[in-house]
């Protein structure tokens, strides 16, 4: 091999152990720690960006109702980039996990929804994660 053919081959090497560890970091570097609001009745901007909105539609005809979710409140929608996103969306009701949305960064925004039978159901709790800051908790009162 001569130098020339040396030198795009180590490029290439380089090149490849970049992107490897640029993917490695994007499945190992995932904040997973449990957030809360400092204060809950008055949340700060970046709170009210995490937070799960639950909103409740129509019972319909087979008893199902529509449990939508998105995460952001006060007008506040969390990005959806390369680099911040939102991962996963849970649903809980009365503490049995009913449902999970698993979200790719860009091509899908941190919403989702669920049809469930809500009788006798006392609490939704909608967990979200933020890749960058960590999952984040609301629940309703139904």
């Amino acid at each position: 091999m001569n130098r020339r053919e040396a030198i795009k081959v180590a490029g290439l090497v380089a090149v490849v152990a970049a992107v490897g560890a640029e993917a490695k970091m994007a499945t190992e570097h995932m904040n997973r720690i449990e957030m809360k609001p400092k204060n809950p009745a008055k949340m700060e901007k970046g709170e009210l960006k995490h937070s799960p909105l639950i909103t409740l539609k129509e019972k319909d005809a087979k008893g199902y109702t529509l449990v939508e979710i998105s995460i952001g409140q006060g007008g506040i929608i969390h990005p959806s980039t390369q680099d911040h996103w939102i991962d996963f969306i849970e649903l809980y009701s009365d503490g049995k996990l009913v449902g999970k949305s698993t979200l790719e960064p860009e091509i899908s925004r941190g919403a989702t929804a669920f049809a469930l039978k809500l009788d006798g159901v006392k609490e939704l709790k909608a967990k979200s994660g933020c890749n960058l800051h960590g999952i984040w908790t609301s629940t309703l009162a139904v």
